[in-house]
């Protein structure tokens, strides 16, 4: 590594769907960052599953912006593999995002792969909680093909 070369800032990324209610963990994920003294980021993946909602993500924009974050939008249609991918490539520390929608949610299977990144989650009233090992729910086994 040359002397010029800035070392990678440890980061606190929020992951956002395109919802305007995103912005709780935007607030929550400040709060993170002024804490583990990181660097906020605000990452998106908007897929085909879901409707488009250019208003909403035009605010949740504005409030990363206000918070001194960069907000990251990609467009693919494999989320997982996406935001695997950036938490893995930028130093990341903490994710905050809301709540899992059960246990296939997607969220499951990004908190089983990492064990050196602290994952909180932040509930409609904006409180925030440690992702604990023990909570993460087992992967399913694949039902066996009927004969």
């Amino acid at each position: 590594m040359t002397a010029n070369r800035k070392e990678a800032t440890p980061k606190t990324v929020v992951l956002v769907t395109n919802q305007f209610q995103c912005e709780r963990i935007i607030h929550a994920g400040q709060t993170v960052a002024d804490i583990t003294k990181t660097e906020l980021c605000v990452f998106s993946v908007q897929s085909g599953r879901y409707p488009q909602n250019p208003l909403a993500l035009e605010h949740l924009y504005k409030v990363s912006k206000s918070h001194d974050a960069t907000m990251n939008i990609v467009y693919g249609d494999d989320p997982v593999k996406l935001i695997i991918s950036f938490i893995k490539h930028n130093k990341t520390q903490n994710v905050l995002t809301g709540l899992p929608q059960g246990e296939d949610s997607i969220l499951c299977d990004v908190w089983r792969k990492f064990t050196h990144v602290r994952f909180f989650t932040v509930d409609g009233e904006g409180n925030t909680a440690e992702v604990t090992r023990a909570q993460i729910p087992a992967r399913r086994k694949a039902k066996p093909a009927s004969i």
